[in-house]
């Protein structure tokens, strides 16, 4: 009875875990938001195309290959619990660091230990950017943006105004492969000669009929105009305000574990 019982709790253990990797399905990456693009992709969206990258890796081992598909898929879970931090928040980098460690740790208590343990090292080896394949996971973390600046810039045809991403990461950018990789998709971007997005796959499916008008024109997307207005109001409270956080918000973002404990109890 008690291994049953010992069965049990790893199994709900194992479903919250996978619960908060739901999470990150729906957590939206910050930085698109308060540009105002349209149908803002996830972090698991983002996680999952950089481990794509490294299967697609060339002149690398498998050995290394592997390493880093498992560090792109975990080296942002974190924040299915403390959310896609940035300067917006009001937080350092240290404070950001301490947030994202505790909520790896509690989400790794979740899982076996040997499994647990192994995702919280790769968590940490991608933080400390000290071995090779965290260095060349935290380029494609970054091309992963670059590429998907160009196609928000395509999908809203508006040439140029994701151009901050750019002027502000490519040069971050250090492995000869990326590098390549990038340089091409730079010379894509400033030609006429640029790549076209693959044909929409949902015009394939019932989706038409919901999504598009008889034009084929996308009519169910965010109001990106509301969106520009609520960042644009956000922004002035902060300058007025100096802090216009509540102290009870406050509380609640500086200890999202405990927020999260609370949960189950």
């Amino acid at each position: 009875m008690a291994n049953n019982q010992v069965n049990d709790t790893n199994v709900d253990d194992l479903l919250k875990f996978l619960l908060y990797v739901g999470q990150a399905k729906r957590t939206f990456r910050t930085g698109w938001i308060l540009c105002g693009v349209e149908r803002v992709e996830s972090v698991a969206d983002h996680m999952y195309r950089m481990a794509i990258m490294s299967f697609l890796l060339p002149s690398v081992s498998d050995q290394s290959k592997v390493l880093c598909m498992k560090l792109a898929l975990v080296h942002d879970l974190s924040e299915s619990i403390v959310g896609d931090l940035t300067e917006l928040d009001d937080i350092s980098k240290s404070e950001k660091h301490r947030r994202e460690t505790e909520a790896m740790d509690y989400l790794t208590r979740l899982l076996p230990t040997h499994v647990g343990t192994e995702i919280f090292s790769l968590f940490n080896e991608y933080v400390e950017q000290k071995t090779n394949e965290a260095k060349l996971v935290k380029d494609l973390d970054i091309f992963d943006m670059l590429v998907q600046a160009y196609e928000y810039e395509k999908i809203q045809n508006a040439y140029g105004f994701l151009e901050d991403f750019f002027q502000n990461s490519a040069n971050k950018i250090k492995t000869d492969i990326v590098k390549k990789w990038l340089k091409k998709l730079i010379e894509c971007r400033s030609s006429n000669n640029q790549l076209q997005l693959p044909f929409d796959s949902n015009l394939n499916t019932m989706l038409k009929h919901v999504l598009y008008d008889d034009q084929r024109m996308l009519i169910y997307k965010l109001p990106v105009s509301d969106i520009r207005e609520k960042v644009n109001n956000y922004i002035s409270s902060r300058a007025q305000d100096g802090n216009p956080s509540s102290s009870a918000t406050a509380e609640h973002s500086s200890n999202p574990i405990k927020n999260v404990n609370d949960q189950y109890d």
